[in-house]
């Protein structure tokens, strides 16, 4: 049914829609304003998001900033979280900057009113998390405004996949956000820092073809320098942005104010005033591409490890093999070391980028760290260094599987089959999706091939608990117990198997 009214504001149009929800164009009758109201699909939020995202919009409702934008007011309707703000008439400074770069100082005002605003949010605790030119807003007045704060942790796997976001996301994140680890307030200093390299220049600080060639990029190599043909940047402006762009956080500026009372000491005596951009009218005008430069061949690449020097032009694929095989056996050593694993893996792909393992490994990584969008992102990049990689569909069917899209997970788990027809993990995993869609007899069937299959150790007994699962629920009494009996001391606390073993007692 379409919408009418969200909390008694009158819904008047679409503004946007996104992997996240709907933006609509409103109107508040009672105090007769304009309105853009954010709404979150139930589906792509869990009661813990949706409880940090009603408390942070409370916490900006109170911000009152020039160059934050208003938020009036925040809660949930029909299970769906909505967001009540002032509607922005202007343009993004995504549009902006494919006009081109910007004059230097123009920017660097800009950037100040930006870290002002930064500021504000931190000191009410709200970490940004997701800084980057859609999320910033030029008005007709050209004024510059913050929006879209602490909303990047929701999302999903299936928005970050379908709706492009990381292709629009990662060329802002910072190195700690790169690997997994928590946002803090110099996270949002570095993504910001990447927005005013662009600014200035109209160029992605860091390089890479494709996203994890980017977040190599980010963890491992110096930005882009500074270089602007037409005008002249004051001296110190490079050494201020070196130090936002510091990789590790202790060397950075641990607060926006630092950053911007740095770009304000650069710009003429008496040139914050009237800050801003001049509005602009009419159509965009030129388009620039935003295809980033390619990452450094790995014929230029030398990987220092454990004192062994590897030259990318010597064996890379050999090279790249032994990377992948030691990033493995720190990611299946007990405990594991993650953080191990993921640096030989990115030296794997630093070496040959054409090697599809190494992708996959980042992705087992990623998928550790609970971060399943990203992991996807990463074998979807495996399978296209190699589209029959059966361990990099499965890894995908295992991510639809965790989403309960037993649909999708039946699909790549078939794919994973038809690549390798020995993989026995596939199989257990397949009659499992089908066991949830009800299809009980070609669960059966799957499972016959899969154990067929001299299925290894570690899968056999899910295979027999499986087996025995469809068994029950088939109504074959004696083939469900003698499965189930087998694995009982396996899962003795699944509450599957001491249901169906329950139901089969005399």
């Amino acid at each position: 049914m379409e919408r009418r009214e969200i909390a008694g504001l009158r819904i008047e149009g679409v503004l946007g829609e996104g992997g996240m929800g709907v933006v609509y164009r409103g109107r508040d009758t009672t105090l007769d304003r304009s309105v853009a109201i954010k709404v979150i699909q139930a589906s792509r939020i869990d009661e813990k998001g949706k409880e940090r995202f009603l408390r942070e919009a409370r916490a900006c409702s109170k911000i009152s900033h020039p160059n934050i934008i208003t938020v009036y007011a925040a809660g949930e309707e029909d299970g769906c979280p909505y967001l009540a703000m002032e509607l922005i008439e202007g343009r993004t400074l995504r549009e902006v900057i494919d006009d081109g770069p910007m004059e230097w100082q123009k920017a660097t005002r800009c950037m100040v009113d930006l870290l002002d605003a930064l500021a504000r949010l931190h000191a009410e605790g709200i970490i940004h998390r997701d800084l980057k030119p859609e999320n910033i807003m030029i008005t007709k007045d050209g004024a510059i405004k913050l929006m879209d704060f602490g909303l990047a942790h929701l999302q999903s796997s299936s928005t970050l996949t379908e709706e492009g976001t990381t292709l629009g996301t990662v060329p802002y994140m910072s190195p700690e956000q790169v690997m997994g680890k928590k946002a803090d307030k110099r996270s949002d200093i570095f993504s910001l820092a990447s927005v005013f390299h662009e600014m200035l220049t109209g160029l992605h600080p860091f390089r890479g073809e494709h996203p994890m060639a980017v977040m190599y990029s980010i963890r491992n190599e110096t930005p882009r320098a500074l270089k602007l043909s037409s005008q002249e940047l004051p001296v110190g402006m490079q050494a201020v942005l070196d130090k936002a762009f510091e990789k590790e956080v202790d060397k950075r500026f641990q607060d926006a104010t630092s950053f911007r009372d740095e770009l304000v000491a650069l710009l003429p005596e008496g040139s914050m005033s009237g800050s801003g951009i001049t509005p602009v009218a009419g159509p965009a005008g030129r388009r620039r591409s935003t295809v980033v430069a390619g990452v450094v061949a790995a014929a230029a690449v030398i990987v220092i490890l454990g004192g062994w020097y590897f030259l990318g032009q010597e064996r890379p694929r050999a090279n790249a093999r032994s990377l992948h095989e030691l990033g493995t056996a720190a990611l299946y050593k007990a405990p594991p070391d993650l953080v191990a694993a993921e640096n030989y893996f990115w030296e794997s792909v630093a070496v040959d980028d054409n090697y599809a393992l190494p992708y996959n490994g980042l992705g087992l990584v990623a998928l550790a760290q609970h971060y399943p969008a990203l992991a996807e992102s990463m074998f979807v990049e495996a399978l296209k260094r190699d589209p029959g990689y059966a361990d990099a569909m499965f890894n995908i069917g295992n991510i639809r599987f965790d989403d309960e899209n037993w649909v999708g997970a039946r699909e790549w788990y078939e794919k994973a089959i038809a690549a390798n027809p020995d993989l026995a993990a596939a199989y257990n995993n397949l009659a499992s999706a089908l066991r949830h869609l009800g299809e009980l007899e070609t669960a059966r069937d799957v499972l016959v091939t899969g154990m067929q299959k001299s299925p290894p150790p570690d899968v056999l007994p899910s295979m027999m608990k499986n087996r025995g699962l469809v068994e029950n629920a088939l109504g074959h009494r004696d083939s469900a117990l003698y499965y189930l009996e087998e694995v009982r001391q396996s899962f003795p606390d699944d509450p599957e198997v001491q249901r169906a073993l329950s139901e089969l007692s005399p």
